[in-house]
């Protein structure tokens, strides 16, 4: 493996983030339609892939992490206000041209624990590394819109909007190279732990996505279409990465 695949981290929180500055609303029913993508990937992926990989062996520990990462993205939707999942109505709760600090910290804790298990995935070749990998990068461009699109929304300079869009979109590239500074002090399951940790948090993300966001709770056309595509991308991509 190729050190290359973790430069792409920052590809989907920066395409996110250029799209939400250079877009108008005309645009956020698209992104209705990417997010249910994005939710469906990432619940595949979790379930096809994710959980057989860290579940291979008995360990109720690694059940209660996950238990632990679904709360704790309850947690943080306290300050993000749920702008993981794709919302964008906040910023009317929001002062103009102040940086609302908590939100930001928030996604970006978020997005640093989501890259930590790559750097273990990387080091022991487990093909697991790729799904993980486009699904951080695939759910990121929606994060990131809906992000730079409140911050847009409440007047703050474009300096101000790339400047952030830099340091969220270097977060899980930080988290996966703080794993690989570690790899020769942390004992292998720790990372296991953590990537049980980060299933829980992605289980409580895909649903979110996938239900909240649907008007009355029913699903378009065009959302059951984009459901079974990014289902169909994910089974394809963990089929076809085990055989």
């Amino acid at each position: 493996m190729s050190y290359f695949w973790f430069l792409l981290l920052p590809v989907g929180p920066l395409l996110g983030s250029y799209l939400a500055i250079k877009s108008t609303k005309k645009y956020q029913q698209q992104l209705a339609w990417f997010l249910a993508f994005a939710g469906a990937y990432l619940l595949g992926v979790t379930l096809l892939n994710l959980i057989p990989e860290v579940f291979q062996n008995f360990d109720p520990y690694k059940g209660l992490l996950v238990l632990g990462g679904f709360f704790f993205q309850i947690f943080l939707e306290k300050y993000s206000e749920g702008i993981e999942h794709g919302h964008m109505h906040v910023h009317h709760q929001l002062k103009t041209k102040v940086i609302p600090i908590g939100i930001v910290a928030s996604m970006s804790l978020h997005s640093f624990t989501e890259g930590i298990p790559l750097g273990s995935l990387w080091i022991n070749e487990n093909t697991s590394f790729y799904s993980l990998l486009f699904g951080i990068i695939i759910h990121e461009i929606p994060a990131a819109f809906a992000l730079i699109s409140i911050l847009k929304g409440i007047h703050l300079s474009n300096t101000s909007l790339r400047n952030i869009s830099l340091i969220y979109g270097s977060m899980a590239l930080l988290g996966s190279a703080l794993s690989l500074y570690l790899k020769n002090s942390i004992q292998e399951e720790f990372f296991d732990y953590f990537m049980a940790f980060v299933i829980g948090t992605f289980l409580h993300i895909s649903t979110t996505i996938l239900f909240e966001n649907s008007e009355q709770h029913h699903f378009t056309k065009q959302k059951v279409i984009a459901v079974i595509l990014g289902i169909g991308v994910a089974s394809l991509i963990s089929i076809g990465l085990h055989n």
